[in-house]
């Protein structure tokens, strides 16, 4: 990795500074994106103490229009871009007592946002046939379930890994070589915003964003035998990587209850007459 080019929104913290720690390391340019300045230098100084190569763009994922401007910028500049790490995100609790409007707005910010920015990544890159692409998405368990609690998040994660399948279907279509889609789905980590909850043992299933980022690693060189990975820490088991097919043919597949047959002498003809 070293020299290549790396976008991570999100990257200030959590489980973004952790991924883009680790490219850091291993030589890659990585550019962190987040909305607080502040947060943005404290990692900037972080990794330039590890002896990183690391710039800080101020931008709101929500926003495309900063997004495009800054893929532009760092683009023209390197005229390269290896990585782009879709990482931000939020977690809040919505039911059905919650106001409409919270979620949606949640929903925004979760599916929309990272969707819009794959979406003009796969449109703009695809002409691009000598820049080689990699776009990894850091979605949730909760895109894999139906949760308790997800009125908001759970819509949000599952709507955005079926956006990035119908995606990768179009640019199938198109043949295109130069553009890859990754998807990471971690249970429960400990981010320092649940740290708290580690502590006070609330709760006992979480991972460290190392982990998460030593898989993102693995995915990015194409180390894992699938580009969709779920990961996190089972009792009695240890930490599981559960690989999924990343074929969008196999992107959902319901469990069959049972099967009737309503009409069998039904031929296509019927609908001629």
């Amino acid at each position: 990795m070293n020299n290549k080019v790396a976008i991570i929104t999100g990257g200030s913290e959590g489980i973004g500074f952790a991924i883009a720690s680790a490219l850091a390391s291993k030589g890659a340019h990585v550019y962190l994106v987040a909305r607080t300045l502040e947060k943005l230098e404290n990692a900037q100084k972080s990794l330039l103490q590890q002896g990183g190569k690391v710039d800080i763009k101020q931008a709101d994922i929500t926003n495309i229009d900063a997004i495009k401007e800054l893929v532009e910028s760092i683009y023209n500049t390197h005229n390269r871009l290896d990585f782009f790490i879709n990482n931000a995100g939020t977690w809040q609790s919505h039911s059905l007592d919650s106001a409409f409007d919270a979620i949606w707005k949640l929903i925004e910010f979760d599916m929309k946002a990272p969707y819009q920015i794959a979406h003009y990544l796969a449109s703009r890159f695809r002409s691009e046939k000598n820049n080689n692409l990699k776009i990894l998405t850091v979605v949730s368990q909760a895109a894999l379930k139906v949760m308790s609690g997800s009125l908001g998040y759970g819509v949000a994660k599952m709507g955005l890994a079926s956006g990035l399948f119908h995606i990768e279907k179009e640019l199938q279509k198109e043949a295109v070589q130069n553009i890859q889609l990754y998807r990471l789905y971690p249970n429960t980590v400990a981010t320092e915003k649940m740290m708290d909850a580690v502590r006070a043992n609330h709760v006992k299933d979480a991972v460290s964003t190392k982990t998460i980022a030593d898989t993102a690693i693995d995915i990015l060189l194409d180390n894992t035998p699938t580009r969709d990975v779920r990961v996190g820490y089972y009792e009695k088991k240890g930490i599981v990587r559960t690989y999924y097919s990343s074929a969008s043919k196999d992107f959902f597949h319901p469990t069959e209850v049972a099967q009737e047959v309503i009409d069998p002498d039904f031929t296509i003809q019927d609908l001629l007459k």
